[in-house]
């Protein structure tokens, strides 16, 4: 049975902490007069929450393993944006060259940078 391999504690623990800490930000930044920022700050406060959490003790196998499956399934939620994406594109004309460097440097370097904190801040101790 499909909903046995899951683990539905874990799943649904770690989806209501992302839903908590971003509907709480996006609250407090609506109070602020800038409800747009509410997703940035509440991604840097589960960033912030989590670092903090992991020089106190290891994160739970269990809350790894769910954001993982969650990631993977959540990619599905891009392919809209993609296509829109693809259409714009097509738009583009003679600015497409400098739109894909400008875009591909812009992502590319963040990711990395990205990738090397993360790979030194959850290193297991």
């Amino acid at each position: 049975m499909w909903w046995k391999k899951y683990d539905w504690p874990a799943l649904l623990a770690t989806l209501a902490l992302i839903v908590l800490i971003r509907e709480s930000c996006v609250w407090l930044m609506g109070l602020l007069a800038h409800p747009e920022l509410g997703n940035l700050l509440g991604l840097l406060l589960l960033l912030a929450i989590l670092v903090a959490w992991r020089k106190v003790k290891p994160l739970p196998i269990r809350m790894l393993d769910a954001n993982t499956h969650i990631m993977k399934e959540s990619a599905f939620a891009f392919l809209p944006v993609s296509a829109g994406s693809v259409i714009m594109l097509m738009h583009l004309g003679n600015e497409l060259p400098w739109f894909l460097f400008i875009l591909l440097f812009s992502t590319l370097v963040p990711l990395w940078l990205y990738g090397q904190l993360a790979k030194r801040w959850l290193k297991t101790p």
